[in-house]
This record gives C-alpha cells, structure tokens and sequence, in this order.
C-alpha cells in the first residue's frame, strides 16, 4: 500500500540557483551534474554539508586543542545504485573549500573500478582545462598512467616531487589521490607520503587534515573478530589491507603531529563495518549517517535553501516532484509497491525454460525501449560513424541492458553464456565458445525465423508489460503512462535492429572475459570518427563481479539463478544490480528468481530499510549504534565469524527468576493485592483440585505491559540512561514511530536507582511489558525489519493488520496455590480468598525453578501444567502435546501468573511471575558479535 503524506498542498518551482564562489571546488561540481532535478540538488548538497557539518568538522576543524584524538572515523550509508559516488565527490568539493589538504579516495579493488571512479574524479570534481587544473592541485596517478593499458611501476604512479608538494601546501593547494584498495597500492601511497609530503607537512607546523574516503567500504576493509582473536592488535599481522588504509595517517614517528585525519567509509551494505570489533582502526566511531533517495514520500526536501537542509527532519526517501522518471527505484518499488506490477517472477525450475523467458522478456522491452526513443536501434548502430562524440551518443538509443547470474562459479559464467546462444539457435557449444572469446557473440539470425514460429510467446510479453504499467500507474498515481507500440511494430523492430543488434559478453575475473561494459562513444583513430557506444543492447553473463559497484545502464531484465545454503544479507543486496534510477521504463522491468530467492530479497530490503531508520532517526543526535538484523534463514554477512542471533522477544514462556528475598514486606504482593481486589475472580479448579486463582476479565496489552512495569525488585533498578537493553528498545522505538508517529513514552520503562543504576541482566523482566508495547503499536503499523513469532519467514511490513487487530492476544491474570501455608498478613491476607504459598527454590535472589511440572499426558481429569492455566478456566482444549513449539496458536490469549513463595524461613512471602505469550507477535533478530556478551 502507498504511504499517504499528509494531507498539505506544496507548490513546487525551479527557484533560482543559489549563488556560489566562483572557482569553489563545490561550483565546479556542481557545474558538471547533468540530469539532476533542483529537488535532487538540494538533496545531495543537504546531504554533503550534514556529512561535512557533521562527520568531518563534527568537533570544529582539526587542532590538538579541540580534536581528542588525531583521527576521527564514521560511515555513510547508501543504497545500491543509489548515487554515493555523486556524494562521495560532493563531500569532497565541500571539504576541498574546508581547506582539507590531502583527499585520498579508495576506489575499488578492481582496475575496473578504479578507472570507472577516476574518470569520474576527473570528469566532475577536477574540471576544468589541464593547466587551470594542474595550477590548483597535485593529482596522482596523473591520466597518462591512470588511464593507460601499459604497465606502470607503483612508484611512479603515486611519486610526487618534494618541490612542488611544498609549494601547493605552502599556498593551501590541496593533494588528491584516488588510490586502488590493494596493499601493494596502499603500501606505494604510503611509502610516497612518508618520503614526499610528511617533511612538508613538520615543518608548515599548522593543523594537517587528511581526508580519507573508502568507496565500497565492506569489501576489503573489514577486520574479523574471530579470525584475528589473540592476535596483537599493533602488530603488522592483521589484515593487510585495513592495516594498510590506516598506515597512510597512523601516528608513528614518521607521520607529523600536526596531521590529523577523517576516515569515511561509504557502503550500501554497512552490515560488517557496524559488527567488527572496535580494534579495526576503521571501525565507525565518531558519525554515522544515511543517504536518502527520491520517491513519492519521506520529508520535502526545500529546494531553495538546501543549506537549511541540514538540521531539517529526514527520512529515507524525500518527494521528487518530477515523479516516476526521476525516482530510486530500489527494494521499495520492486518487492513492495509494485506487487499489482509484477516486477518481480518465480522461476519455474526448468532453467532452458527460465532462460527463454527472460531472454525474450529482455528483447521485447529493448524493441519498446527504442519504439520509444525514436532513435537508431542497435544493429543500424553497429554500421554508423559521426561527427562528434555528442552526435554519437544522442543519435543512437540509450544501452539497454539484461543480467544473468547462473553461480558463484567463473566456468559457469561462460557456460550459461554459451547456453544463451545455445537458445538463441547457435549450433553447438563450441561455436558458442569460439564467438565469446573473439568478442563477437551476436544473437543469430535464426532467431528471427524462431520467434515468428513462437510468436505468441513473444506477444504475450507485450501484453504483460501494457499490465505492469496498469499497476505502475495506479500505485504511483501517473497521469500520461507511457506509450507501447502495437505487436507488428515490435516484431518489426525485434526482427531488423534488437535481435541482430543484440550481443552476448561475460564480465568476472576471468582474464578472458570481457573488461567491464561499454556505454560511452569511442573515437576510431583510423577513421577520425566517433564510434557509437558497444553495449547499446547486451546480455551480461556475470558473477560476483558484478556485486560490487559496476553499473549496468539500461538494466531491465535479471535472471538470478544461483542459490546458497547460508545466504549473506550485505553480499546479496550488492547482487541487485537492477536497483537504481529506472523509473522510465519501470514498467519494462523484470526480476526472475525462484520464490524462495525473491522472498529472501524482500527480508533483506525489510532489514535494510529498518537499518537506514535507525541512522537516520538517530544522526542528529552523533553517532547512531544500530541494531545489525538478519533472519532465521539468513545471516547479516559473511565477513564476520560467528555471528549469533538475539531474538527481541522474550520467547514463548518468560519466567522472571528474579524475587526479591522476603526480608521484609514485598512491593510487589500490593501490586498482586490491587488487581484481584479491584476486580472479580475465580477459583480455578483442575484435575479436582483447586489449583488457584484467576481474574474474571482479561487485560489488554497495554494493560498488561503496565502490570508488569509494576514490578519493583529491591536489587535490581537498571534505568534506562547507559543501559544496552534500553539503547536496543530505543532504536525499535525509532523504526515503529517512523512508520507512524507514537504517544510519549519509551517501549521499555525500567526504574531507576536512587543513585547509580544496577547492570542489567540479560533477562530484564522489563523487556517483558516493552515487547507487550511494541505488539500494540504494531498493530496499527507496517514496521520495517521485524518478523512474525511462530513464522519467522513472514515479514510483519507485509501482514494484515486488520487480521492481527482482530486475533490480537488478551491476558489472562492468575494466582498459582502451592501447597504451603496461606499468606496470613499483608495486604494479600486481606483478599477474600486465601492464597497458600508455593516453596519454590530460591538462591542468591534468583528462581531455580521456574513454572514446574508439566505432564504431557494428562487427560481430561489431570492437570497439564501450570502454562495452560487460564485453559481450565475456560473449559478448552489444550494445544496438541509434543506439537514441535512452545508457542500458543496465533489468536491465542496469554497468561500472567504470579506465585506467591514462602523459601524455608523467609519472613515474608515474595512473588515471582511467569508469562505466557501466543504466537503472531512481532520479532526481531539481531546480529551479535562474537565477542559481545548477551543481552
């Protein structure tokens, strides 16, 4: 269901530009980002001066006198595909105009990588002609080595003169660096500033800030907690590559006193970064922060202040009033709002059949693709020379793009590729091979005589997508869908420019494989013509590779037919190379995975989006510490060793071990006194024997939640100030009110000690009646990250509510009879009932039994246990013995039963508490670190 924003009118115009200094890095930036609303301007620059404001000028600019240490450390989430590059230079214009003096950006672990952000470096952030270029800034590697195909020896790469160093520093010119995240690379930096800029830096004697800007921080700069356990943290013998990131500025004798360093690690799966151990000096410390993306609702972002953005309320998404073609179309579209779409499609199992379909979904979408463009198709293309580069690339239709993901595995990468052509009507597998390598794999032309014996089955494609963009229109409230071609037209089009103008490549690290997609015009020396770009109309047979940062444009068709046993949340968000600004042809898109595979994408967008909230609702107040989620099926990553999973409910059958120890009156015999005194009761008889007794009506679950808030142990007051359970019930807090804004008050309500609160237990009986809040509250809420009791592959964003009002539990209050004297003072004495105590264990202030015996055998006569309490006073029927779960059905009622015990000579009586919860409520799971104690 759409979220609904509230009910205000807002008039959106292009205000006029706001004024910049001239030559500011930030000016020439912004300058160069084409097709970007003013709403999306605003946003990246809001965006940029919170990460800059924030992270690093969060304490004032670098000085021994305001900085605690010399090095300060955070991490900014994106979203895959989302635009974090376009952040990562903004904050890099900003802090340049901040008079930052060294900016070393980390881009990738592959050559691919690498050139992909230095071009971009260069082409945004450094524009300009080369000698305007060259009289404000050191660059290294300079393009000549950067860009070339020879081998260039790594000192050469980051060398920098003395002489030159000491003249830019000397004037505030800065230093910039885009370094590959390998340890030979990094050592090479290293070692190059150690001998060229350190000695400059010692003897200008003025407060130094390095900047340091990890792109795809959780890939390659991660220290594990496991793996690395009883090592020496200061000893060379961790991880290279993290030890070999935090050697550029760690403060050895070589490095200067006056340099102080920011570390931003830029990620869209932050999952490892916040779970590895506080020994990585990389680790996010200091500020954490969440990149938004456009959509049809979250906070307005106000255009024409974006400076005034920065302390404004944010959400995860803003409005973009262009609509549609301007949106992120990430998770939220493909597996929750598009659902009347169909975006997304179970495989059948069949994969010579799987593929089929995806590849003539792909092929059809091209022909509308460019019906639409009225621009020359793929194969016209491939014969075509211009003038201009410009000519080039706006002549031909845009790159139109399909992705398949058979394994994990190199060989199968080339195997499913020569399937592909093996479909398509190639003759044999070795043929297919021998097209591969030689570059040349082009759909056959029997594929034209092939799809007009099946035409149908190309046809129905047509119809489908006509469908989707039905349900598109009515989901985002579009007024001017956009047009289809007729099937003749298609089949015109699919016969004479997509089939024959369509090839076949293989992108992994295999060195045979195709270097990386290829969508910008190329200029023919021989011919002094530009070419039009090669990837106009490609299917990519990929891998791993994939998962990490390179873009497939005009991506509209994935076919994902790899599986894992043990799936890793952060590794398979990175796979969705269909998320991104797709919004044009969303309609055209599709996604096909075998239904398991596709319920495991929607869980992991569920967690990611509850992650992003917890930054987000935390940053204004410093350094957010968010729950890490996962599921029952699948873990948060695979770079940390390990892991465990913290359940946030209090499981099926709390028991609170906790008493207090009868030395003098129990509080909590009045609370006990007060509810069976304030309402009607019963004796509850079974088995022929009088087993208690119980409340006539039963209590809601606020209700309930208040009852056992009341609960007062005279040992134990954790408060909620410094607390980790609390901190943990906040960040829930924080996701079910960004759902829908909730009343005063905190989920979890621990008293408070006199003077210093007590350590919490792990078994906080105050979790009890915080969980009992949080099912109240969301049942009037889709809350991102949580599932369901009993059925933990069900997300509760994606559950009826209604349903759940309806079968939500009510709470049924009982007094347990033991077989000890009656309570003969107090205020329990005054009831009209006598109450005999029970004898249970006590040592140490704790329970050593907790709800007693159960006989699974008793029948109609016995007496099953002490959890099925309110049963017998209903007359029910017990749930199944041995049903293989503690749990109560869904739509079941619970229990609080309260025990009223008399331990050998205690003076008084104390009481303990069980309580019985049914199954249907919300959960969580939590990722823990290895080394984290339980809470």
């Amino acid at each position: 269901m759409a979220q609904h924003l509230p009910q205000t009118e807002r008039v959106y115009f292009d205000p006029p530009a706001p004024a910049q200094p001239q030559g500011s890095w930030w000016a020439r930036y912004i300058a160069q980002l084409k097709g970007l609303s003013p709403t999306a301007h605003a946003a990246l620059e809001a965006d940029c001066r919170f990460i800059l404001n924030r992270g690093l000028l969060g304490i004032g600019p670098p000085s021994a006198g305001v900085w605690p240490t010399r090095a300060r450390t955070g991490l900014v989430m994106g979203s895959v595909q989302s635009g974090k590059t376009a952040s990562m230079l903004g904050v890099s214009a900003l802090a340049l105009d901040h008079e930052v003096d060294i900016l070393v950006v980390l881009a990738g672990t592959r050559i691919s990588l690498w050139r992909q952000t230095y071009e971009r470096l260069i082409s945004q952030l450094d524009a300009g002609e080369g000698t305007g270029r060259d009289a404000r800034r050191i660059l290294r590697p300079v393009p000549e080595i950067a860009l070339s195909d020879e081998q260039a020896d790594l000192q050469s790469v980051y060398h920098m003169a003395p002489s030159p160093v000491r003249r830019r520093l000397t004037k505030r010119q800065p230093i910039i660096i885009v370094a590959m995240k390998q340890i030979n690379h990094l050592h090479a930096l290293a070692r190059s500033l150690r001998t060229n800029v350190f000695d400059t830096v010692s003897e200008l004697g003025r407060p130094f800030h390095m900047l340091v800007l990890d792109d795809e921080a959780d890939d390659g700069s991660i220290l594990d907690a496991v793996v690395e356990a009883g090592r020496d943290p200061a000893r060379d013998d961790l991880k290279q590559i993290p030890r070999g990131i935090a050697n550029l500025w760690e403060f050895t004798d070589s490095v200067p006193a006056n340099l102080f360093a920011t570390y931003i690690a830029y990620t869209a799966t932050p999952q490892a970064n916040l779970l590895q151990e506080d020994h990585n000096p990389l680790a996010p410390r200091d500020f954490l922060v969440s990149l938004r993306t456009p959509l049809d609702s979250g906070h307005v972002v106000d255009p024409s202040n974006p400076v005034g953005n920065v302390t404004a309320p944010r959400s995860s998404t803003y409005p973009e009033p262009l609509g549609m073609s301007a949106y992120y179309t990430g998770g939220e579209v493909f597996y929750h709002r598009s659902e009347s779409a169909g975006l997304c499609s179970a495989t059948t199992g069949n994969a010579e059949q799987d593929l089929g379909e995806a590849v003539r979904a792909f092929l059809v979408a091209g022909a509308v693709r460019l019906h639409r463009s009225r621009r020359l198709g793929p194969h016209s293309a491939i014969k075509s020379t211009f003038d201009t580069r410009d000519e080039a690339a706006t002549a031909t239709s845009p790159p139109h793009s399909m992705l398949y993901h058979p394994s994990a595995s190199i060989q199968d990468h080339f195997r499913g590729a020569e399937d592909v052509l093996l479909w398509a009507g190639v003759a044999d597998r070795g043929e297919a091979r021998a097209m591969l390598e030689s570059g040349r794999a082009g759909l056959p032309g029997s594929l034209v005589a092939r799809m007009r014996s099946q035409e149908a089955q190309w046809e129905a494609w047509l119809e489908w997508y006509q469908s989707s963009a039905r349900g598109i229109a009515g989901e985002f409230n579009l007024l001017s869908p956009a047009p289809f071609p007729d099937w003749p037209t298609t089949r015109h089009l699919l016969e004479t420019e997509v089939i024959p103008g369509t090839r076949v490549a293989v992108v992994n690290s295999d060195p045979t494989a195709d270097d990386r997609p290829e969508y910008a015009p190329s200029f023919d020396e021989g011919t002094q013509r530009w070419l039009p770009a090669h990837d106009l109309s490609t299917i990519f047979v990929s891998g791993n590779v994939m998962a990490r940062g390179l873009t497939l444009e005009g991506l509209t068709t994935a076919l994902f037919q790899r599986s894992s046993p043990a799936p890793f949340a952060d590794t398979q968000m990175q796979m969705q190379r269909w998320f991104g600004y797709r919004g044009a042809y969303i309609e055209l898109c599709r996604v096909f995975a075998d239904r398991q595979q596709l319920s495991l994408f929607r869980a992991y967008h569920d967690i990611d989006e509850a992650v992003r909230i917890a930054i987000t609702e935390n940053m204004q107040a410093g350094a957010p510490d968010p729950a890490v989620l996962q599921g029952l099926g699948f873990l948060a990553t695979g770079k940390i060793a390990n892991l465990n999973t913290r359940p946030l409910s209090p499981g099926a059958k709390p028991f609170v071990r906790l008493v207090n120890s009868g030395r003098q009156p129990d509080p909590n015999a009045v609370l006990v006194a007060s509810l069976f005194a304030g309402g009607a009761s019963s004796d509850l008889v079974a088995g022929n024997s009088l087993r208690g007794r119980i409340l006539d009506e039963p209590l809601t679950l606020t209700q309930a939640a208040e009852v056992l808030d009341g609960l007062n142990f005279e040992d134990y007051r954790p408060g909620r100030a410094d607390n980790r359970i609390a901190e943990h019930w906040a960040q829930v807090r924080a996701r079910v009110a960004a759902a829908a804004p909730l009343q005063a008050g905190d989920l979890y309500r621990a008293p408070s000690g006199m003077g210093q609160d007590d350590p919490v237990r792990s078994d906080c009986p105050y979790s009890i009646p915080a969980y009992m809040r949080l099912w109240d509250a969301c049942l009037t809420r889709s809350v991102r990250g949580l599932f369901v009791t009993g059925q933990p592959g069900v997300r509760w964003s994606t559950a009826n509510l209604t349903r759940k009002r309806q079968t939500q539990p009510r709470f049924w209050v009982g007094i347990r009879y033991g077989g000890g004297s009656p309570v003969n003072s107090g205020p329990l004495a005054a009831l009209p009932f006598q109450i005999p105590t029970t004898a249970k264990c006590v040592e140490g202030g704790e329970m050593k039994t907790e709800w007693g015996s159960n006989n699974p055998k008793a029948g109609p006569t016995g007496y099953r246990g002490d959890e099925f309490f309110d049963y017998y006073h209903h007359n029910a029927p017990l749930p199944p013995a041995g049903g293989g779960t503690a749990w109560r059905p869904a739509g079941s009622d619970g229990l609080i039963l309260f025990y009223v015990n008399e331990w050998n000579v205690q003076p008084h009586p104390s009481i303990a508490v069980g309580v019985c919860l049914p199954a249907g409520g919300p959960e969580q799971f939590a990722a823990t670190k290895a080394s984290a104690l339980p809470i």
